[in-house]
């Protein structure tokens, strides 16, 4: 016999799906909600003539006296946490996807998806063959995944891990399906990554080309040494997700706490690296050779690591929504 559903509560709220505010404040042509970085304080930015204004949130709050029950005040709390996986909130903007169900409100490449899925056939495969291990090396995938033996391999794969967890075969495609579904960003995240650690090694190059220069080879080593805390912590990011999925039998047997672990991390470093757009388009354009410009970039790169990194205190998107 099957319960019934509770019944909601007759003043029970309809859950929002945009960002619909109803004090008139919040609804000036051109106003969006972004940080007010370096802070991470939540404020209303506004035109003002051809110059723009900004006033924190909590301000406005307090101003207009909100109430704190309001619907106004909950859509505030919710800006928030949107800005965890946005750059800036207008108003009547829908609310992120994260925060609606889980999932990611940002696209990735058909190649992603096609990494995702021969990342878990892999794993697949090395459990079929006896030495399961985390298959991370993209040319290692692609060459692997391109071998007809090892697709037969893989198919057999899906019908032992069946057997050995009593499923369906047709229950573990599902599964495997349902996780590269998340996975996908995760691969996308890792190629974002790619040109953070670039950086790292631009800046070794030029501490090559300002090597007898004392001033600046300074300020690189200091920027080379700050530069350890995000990679440290982005590395750690991408292990758990990694440690997590490198064994499919346990990964297939527990499916939805490993989704909600790499939902977890996947937002985590989505957060964390949006802060860094701005800095990878200008080392796009590095000459490595000496010049104003390259000791502005060298400058602005240390300032903008010393602000985020020097503080020794824990990094977690996380920790900070609960």
């Amino acid at each position: 016999m099957t319960s019934a559903s509770p019944a909601s509560p007759a003043n029970a709220q309809p859950r929002s799906t945009h960002f619909e505010f109803q004090h008139p404040v919040f609804n000036v042509k051109g106003g969006y909600f972004a940080f007010m970085r370096p802070s991470d304080e939540v404020g209303f930015h506004f035109p003002l003539g051809e110059m723009f204004g900004v006033t924190p949130v909590a301000r406005l709050q307090r101003e207009f006296r909100l109430d704190p029950a309001g619907g106004d005040t909950r859509l505030l709390q919710t800006i928030t946490q949107g800005l965890r996986y946005v750059r800036e909130i207008r108003p009547g903007d829908s609310i992120p996807k994260e925060i609606l169900d889980g999932s990611a409100s940002w696209s990735v490449e058909d190649k992603h998806h096609a990494l995702a899925r021969n990342r878990l056939d892999l794993q697949v495969w090395s459990w079929v063959k006896g030495r399961e291990r985390v298959i991370v090396l993209r040319q290692n995938q692609e060459q692997i995944a391109g071998d007809p033996d090892i697709q037969k391999n893989i198919a057999d794969g899906r019908a032992a891990l069946a057997q050995a967890l009593g499923f369906a075969v047709e229950e573990i495609d599902f599964q495997l399906d349902r996780i590269a579904r998340e996975i996908v960003y995760v691969e996308a995240l890792r190629d974002r990554y790619a040109f953070i650690r670039e950086i790292a090694q631009a800046l070794a190059r030029y501490n090559r080309v300002y090597g007898n220069h004392k001033t600046v080879e300074g300020e690189i080593a200091r920027a080379r040494a700050l530069m350890q805390t995000p990679l440290k912590l982005f590395d750690s990011r991408f292990a758990q997700v990694d440690a997590k999925t490198g064994q499919v039998a346990a990964l297939l047997k527990s499916a939805d706490v490993a989704i909600e672990l790499i939902r977890e991390n996947r937002d985590d470093l989505h957060f964390g690296f949006m802060i860094w757009d701005a800095l990878i388009e200008k080392w796009q354009s590095a000459i490595y050779e000496r010049s104003d410009a390259a000791v502005a970039l060298i400058k602005e790169t240390y300032r903008f690591l010393a602000t985020h990194y020097a503080a020794t205190v824990p990094w977690t998107l996380s920790t900070q929504r609960r």
